[in-house]
């Protein structure tokens, strides 16, 4: 795990020195660094060769911590030269198969084995890799870069295209920073991130300027025309629909979970887990202790102070059942105000709940207790239907068929209380409309679909029409694969995942995903859906079978989900002064409606009016405005 910023010259030798920029994300890499400036080789005209690629790496050192596997990296007598973040799980696996095609390697490390890898089978080798990764490949012979990103996005990419630069970073503030991109704020982004509190849904950022590579893709860059290619798919999510016993696909399922397990345990560090309580986290920790049970795992965990949020008990039921040496913390709202500041920098982006503190602060105490690498449970809840939601659209996906009674035997078990009973009704009614009618239904009723508080002048000079907005995210899906896939691909998890690695790698912890890997989410969603959901609507049906045995059933057969919880409301208020100071930011947004907005706040704070979420993404937004302009200059 680590960070990259690269600059790749459309015309002549790069002159500037962009170790600013590199030393911007040396959190990502605290165990060394390293640049290249690149020449070209015979294969490109003579007079355009000489410094045409400048390559910048942090390490953390995770695979063969000797510093020969530092980068950046070259081999095939320096024809590629690669700076690379991640890890490939199964470098063991392909390391072999290299030296059996007559290649030699000079580390032990997974880097090497990706470079060999590419050098051997060019493009090709993408697919064959069972990891998180976001890479620059320079083809020094060929004049030709190339830019690649694991098939769910783990890894992050960005890039700027400009007039002579092609400027790539593992986040998104370093390109800012070089002054080759103009501030201008994306508009349909901003609104989303306002209404909805996303901001990872397609492949534009919040800067006009900068992209995101999309998950599974990789593209070209060529020295000679200055030209990026359009970012090829590796890999796409299956919705081939396959005929499995549920016996047999829990058999299945149990396998390629432990697999992929063992594989994310390959180190040469410490491994550690984030544990919550919930049946995700727990499996991945009990299935460490089935594979290895000699050893003592350490685990880490947020423990809640509010009334009713806390998952302590299941927290220590799971390390009591493994005998795990367990660490926890209970952030207080207080606490935020002297993370604030650095918690928004490090992300680079504006985040849409107090929650992710939760998650910050996990990873601040693994670091503390020398763990730098932690397996967390994220990814499941999309690729095994996590949320009432995707029940929902089961059962709107039945009685389009007509079983209305399998419709109604979802929502007659769906949840422990009647409260949870009429909500997942009126989701499968929601489910059930076609794309768009709740917005063409608040339109009618006079009612916009958007915040008050925008301005709606800057709305309409944008183009920021309500149906793109709302159709980005109340969208209607014909089953419940569908579902499962646009939010792993598209939506909820792109977001989540970004958040998590900018999280991790604030205190340089490397967090492994061992439910993303695609052999393991196509598998899931080539199942029936009664596979996924029971007839009784208990959610990761088949998964809860497979840890049969491995998980202590109080965990295993758990029907409550709290997870990282956050009052925004309460943390917003015990932070007030912490965000009021940047007031004047936040009249200073061209998207705010400046009396309105500062009339939104004022009821929050006063009366109790309001949503805290809208509050919260209003400040972080104005906040991560600020910060984005002071780098810019």
């Amino acid at each position: 795990m680590c960070g990259l910023f690269a600059s790749l010259s459309r015309s002549g030798p790069i002159r500037e020195d962009y170790q600013r920029q590199l030393d911007m994300i040396a959190h990502r890499g605290p165990d060394g660094a390293g640049v290249a400036l690149v020449d070209l080789a015979s294969g490109v005209p003579e007079g355009a060769r000489a410094g045409r690629a400048w390559l910048g790496h942090r390490r953390l050192s995770i695979i063969d911590p000797d510093p020969r596997a530092n980068q950046p990296m070259a081999v095939a007598d320096d024809r590629y030269v690669m700076v690379y973040n991640g890890e490939i799980y199964n470098y063991v696996e392909l390391r072999r198969e290299c030296v059996a095609a007559g290649w030699s390697f000079r580390t032990e490390s997974d880097s090497e084995v990706l470079l060999a890898c590419w050098a051997l089978w060019g493009e090709a080798a993408v697919a064959r890799f069972i990891g998180m990764f976001a890479f620059v490949i320079v083809d020094r012979e060929a004049g030709q870069a190339w830019i690649g990103r694991d098939a769910f996005g783990i890894k992050p990419l960005h890039y700027a295209l400009t007039e002579d630069r092609l400027i790539i970073c593992s986040e998104l503030a370093p390109i800012v920073s070089t002054g080759r991109v103009a501030l201008d704020i994306d508009p349909v982004q901003t609104v989303e991130f306002i209404r909805f509190g996303a901001s990872a849904t397609t492949d534009t950022t919040l800067v006009e300027g900068v992209r995101r590579l999309p998950a599974a893709t990789v593209a070209r860059f060529d020295f000679a025309t200055g030209e990026l290619s359009e970012p090829q798919r590796f890999w796409a999510a299956t919705t081939d629909r396959r005929k499995i016993s549920f016996a047999d696909a829990v058999d299945e399922c149990r396998e390629r979970f432990l697999t992929n397990v063992r594989l994310h345990l390959r180190s040469d560090v410490p491994v550690g887990a984030a544990l919550s309580g919930g049946l995700d986290s727990s499996a991945i920790v009990c299935a460490i202790h089935h594979l290895e049970p000699d050893v003592r795992l350490n685990t880490f965990s947020f423990i809640s102070a509010e009334p009713g949020q806390s998952e302590e008990k299941w927290v220590d039921i799971v390390n009591a059942h493994i005998g795990a040496k367990p660490h926890k913390v209970v952030p207080q709202p207080g606490d935020l105000a002297n993370d604030l500041d650095r918690m928004i920098a490090i992300q680079g982006e504006p985040f849409g709940s107090a929650s992710i503190y939760a998650q910050y602060r996990v990873f601040s105490m693994a670091r503390e207790a020398g763990v730098p690498v932690t397996l967390d449970g994220q990814g499941a809840d999309e690729i095994l239907a996590g949320y009432w939601p995707y029940v929902a659209t089961y059962g709107a996906s039945q009685i389009r068929r007509g079983r209305i009674d399998r419709a109604l035997r979802l929502i007659a078990h769906g949840g422990d209380s009647m409260g949870t009973r009429l909500r997942m009704a009126a989701q499968l009614g929601q489910a059930l409309l076609p794309a768009g009618a709740v917005a063409r239904y608040r339109r009618a009723l006079g009612r916009s679909i958007l915040p008050e508080f925008l301005n709606v002048d800057w709305i309409a000079a944008n183009d920021v029409e309500e149906r793109a907005i709302a159709g980005a995210m109340l969208t209607n899906y014909p089953d419940m694969a569908s579902h499962l896939i646009d939010t792993t691909v598209r939506t909820s998890l792109p977001t989540l995942l970004r958040i998590a690695d900018r999280s991790s790698m604030a205190f340089s912890v490397e967090s492994r995903v061992p439910f993303l890997t695609p052999d393991f989410a196509d598998f899931l969603f080539s199942l029936p859906p009664e596979h996924i959901v029971s007839p009784r609507g208990d959610r990761k049906h088949v998964f809860r079978e497979a840890m049969r045995g491995i998980l202590p059933d109080p965990i295993r057969l758990r029907r409550d989900k709290i997870g990282f919880f956050a009052d925004d409301g309460l943390w917003l208020r015990s932070n007030r002064a912490s965000f009021e100071r940047y007031l004047d930011e936040v009249s200073a947004i061209p998207a705010f409606d400046a009396k309105k907005t500062r009339a939104y706040l004022s009821g929050f704070f006063e009366e109790g009016r309001g949503s805290a979420q809208q509050v919260w993404r209003i400040f972080m937004f104005a906040i991560w405005s600020a910060k984005m302009r002071s780098l810019a200059g």
